[in-house]
């Protein structure tokens, strides 16, 4: 119902609405700058010629001229190597073992992955005399700095089980027969 109406409005004269429009006199545009002026009079033959024309005492001052350029020396920053593209790391393949879906399968040499890093920390909690500091930084290609930071500032989580006590009270405690 709502969209008849509006379009009863809508379309309520229009011809004559549009025809009114139409007759209307135009806006006169704005001024124009005179800079727009000046092009319009960069075309005239006189000016072009004033253009084209060769001055004969400004072309003997021109050829009385020598210029000579000195460039300064070109300074070679050194330290920016490690920005270069054209340098590429040393990557070596990980070593992920059951958990291999779940990380990247190349890594910079002096880096671990994070199932890496889980994995050397447990291996050294459950056997410390054979994953010493030595062994970790030789076998993932670390420095024995960082693997003894590591190991000394990272613990895996361990999972402790206390012993149920209260077993006596629940076992005693007899439940109620249905009759």
């Amino acid at each position: 119902m709502g969209g008849r109406v509006t379009r009863v409005f809508r379309n309520f004269n229009v011809e004559n609405r549009a025809s009114r429009e139409i007759s209307k006199e135009k806006p006169t545009p704005a001024p124009r700058h005179r800079t727009a002026r000046l092009d319009t009079t960069a075309d005239s033959p006189e000016i072009k010629e004033e253009v084209l024309r060769k001055d004969d005492r400004f072309l003997t001052l021109l050829k009385d001229v020598y210029v000579e350029s000195r460039d300064p020396p070109v300074r070679v920053k050194d330290g920016g190597g490690e920005h270069l593209p054209s340098k590429q790391k040393e990557k070596r393949l990980t070593k992920l073992g059951h958990l291999e879906a779940l990380d990247v399968k190349k890594v910079s040499k002096g880096k671990i992955s994070l199932v890496e890093a889980l994995t050397l920390l447990n291996n050294h909690k459950l056997q410390p005399q054979i994953w010493t500091a030595e062994k970790i930084a030789a076998e993932y290609s670390l420095e024995l700095k960082e693997v003894n930071s590591l190991l000394e500032f990272f613990i895996p989580f361990t999972v402790m089980e206390f012993p149920k006590e209260t077993k006596k009270a629940i076992t005693s405690h007899k439940p109620k027969q249905l009759t």
